[in-house]
């Protein structure tokens, strides 16, 4: 676990940045955590999920927030991104990147198939 939470990276988005948008490559999970008290009140961690329509209008029609995981599945299983995500209010998570995910896998199977398991069911 130790190994695991070293190789978390903060991440930080404002409002209205895209987080990923739909087709680009994924190479990390980003974990959404709850605002950090000092930060202003308008730091939520909302974030919105939707797709393009004709390649140029986009329809967001999910909102989600902190003690989520976005891009989760497209990480873990080699996907690009299925939707685009765009931060509603500021967004303060943890980013955890392909390459060293991989590399606790190897050392943990285990917790390769704990992870795999919650993915697919968070993702459903």
């Amino acid at each position: 676990m130790v190994k695991f939470l070293s190789k978390l990276e903060p991440r930080y988005y404002n409002t209205a940045e895209y987080i990923f948008e739909e087709g680009d490559e994924v190479d990390e999970h980003i974990f959404v955590i709850q605002r950090d008290p000092s930060k202003p009140s308008n730091s939520t961690g909302n974030y919105a999920i939707g797709f393009s329509f004709n390649a140029r209008i986009k329809y967001f029609h999910v909102k989600l927030g902190a003690n989520s995981i976005i891009c989760g599945y497209e990480n873990l299983f080699d996907k690009t991104a299925e939707y685009t995500y765009k931060a509603l209010m500021h967004v303060d998570a943890y980013g955890l990147r392909k390459a060293d995910l991989k590399e606790i896998f190897e050392d943990h199977r285990d917790f390769r198939k704990q992870m795999s398991r919650y993915t697919l069911e968070f993702y459903q």
